[in-house]
């Protein structure tokens, strides 16, 4: 009995966050997370926001790793390219200053040890030109998946080879949005390599925006894949599933064309499919270890038929009284999805992801400075209130009281 076909990727993730709601609800990220950050700072631009520097500086920060600067100039300007990519325009290194050598030496520590930081390739107007053709031949091998993928790649690094120590392709959680390319030798090589790692940006994305991984999801998880001596803890085996998921598909699209004999001796392509599957099975067994969004997308893009089991409901105890939202918490709607990020300040800030009820809850707080009582909320509503009052984004007061103390907490009227 023949297997039905295999999900086409783009559509799962449209059906998980179309591109454009995905994009938009980053950036607003970066947005609040900057007025959390540096409180007054002037708006930035969108080039700014999808800046891989910028974002990293951002997101360490709101990590507690390390502080932010808001004096810090993160624009490539003159030291980047912009080549086409169908909608898009891709931003390719072809100059380099201290910055790129800052972010060069960050990702040689974290992800290359004991090497040399690698430098870009600058000044080689052949290698720029077959990026480019590798650019067009992805669009033309697979469009959607292209415009799905590229969407969400921010700056193009091509490596000297003398200093990449044999990376073929490589991206940095830390940077999102950047890829690496040793010097490429076909336009292939670029197409397999924007699909391969544009799979994990797009991971990186979806990460922060979505229910996806949990804290503490490496703690005693490791995979050992059967084609390799090492060991990939959960957060990187997710990577890896997704990211051959989508190189199998580029695949098929290839093997359409007739040009699997084009494809060079590195090549990922023709075991993309075999690897995936051995990875997703992997990973059915440590499901639990991801959160809803990451278990919906495993299995729909493993095309099991099978469905995880939806999280338990949680009851939590609600008082009646009157609540309010937190007046340090700052909230960013998401006009295309109806989503709301909530954050306060703090070392380091804090950010909520709030969706459906919880979301009109918070906007609707927001429109009442004086607050609501449990009963204009709605008994209904409770749990979702509950919910919100033990993040402490609401705050109450029993009844017959008023808020006294900026914890919350409340006295009795007339005492």
């Amino acid at each position: 009995m023949s297997r039905p076909a295999w999900p086409d990727a783009t559509a799962v993730h449209a059906a998980l966050a179309p591109a454009g709601a995905v994009i938009e609800e980053r950036r607003a990220l970066y947005r609040l997370g900057l007025e959390l950050l540096a409180p007054g700072h002037e708006p930035v631009p969108v080039t700014q926001l999808d800046n891989p520097l910028f974002r990293f500086r951002i997101g360490e920060a709101l990590a507690g790793r390390m502080p932010f600067d808001p004096r810090i100039d993160d624009d490539l300007g003159a030291r980047t390219t912009e080549l086409p990519a169908g909608p898009f325009t891709i931003r390719v290194v072809t100059g380099t200053d201290d910055r790129l050598a800052g972010a060069m030496r960050v990702i040689q520590t974290q992800s290359l040890p004991g090497r040399r930081p690698p430098q870009p390739l600058t000044g080689d107007d052949e290698a720029l030109a077959t990026v480019a053709a590798g650019l067009r031949k992805v669009r033309e091998v697979s469009p959607a998946l292209a415009d799905d993928l590229l969407a969400h790649v921010g700056l193009l690094v091509v490596l000297d080879p003398a200093t990449s120590g044999g990376l073929i392709s490589a991206s940095s959680r830390l940077f999102p949005g950047l890829i690496l390319i040793d010097r490429p030798s076909s336009a292939y090589a670029v197409a397999e390599a924007v699909v391969h790692e544009g799979a994990h940006v797009k991971l990186f994305d979806l990460a922060i925006t979505r229910n996806f991984l949990g804290a503490d999801v490496a703690a005693g998880r490791e995979f050992r894949p059967s084609w390799s001596v090492a060991v990939w803890p959960v957060e990187q085996v997710m990577a890896a599933f997704h990211a051959y998921t989508c190189l199998a598909q580029f695949a098929d699209d290839v093997a359409r064309r007739g040009e699997m004999g084009e494809l060079g001796p590195d090549s990922l392509l023709t075991r993309a499919r075999e690897r995936a599957t051995e990875i997703g099975r992997w990973l059915l067994g440590e499901q639990d270890a991801l959160e809803s969004d990451a278990r919906w997308l495993l299995h729909t893009l493993l095309g099991d038929g099978g469905e995880p089991e939806p999280p338990s409901p949680v009851t939590r105890s609600i008082c009646d009284g009157h609540y309010t939202l937190d007046p340090m918490v700052r909230l960013a709607r998401i006009e295309s999805t109806g989503r709301v990020l909530a954050g306060r300040p703090g070392t380091p800030p804090e950010l909520h992801w709030l969706d459906g009820e919880a979301a009109e809850l918070v906007v609707e707080l927001s429109r009442a400075p004086a607050g609501r009582s449990l009963s204009e909320i709605g008994a209904g509503r409770a749990a979702v209130l509950g919910a919100l009052a033990e993040a402490t984004l609401v705050r109450a007061t029993p009844r017959g009281g008023v808020l006294s103390s900026s914890d919350g907490t409340g006295t009795s009227e007339g005492t």
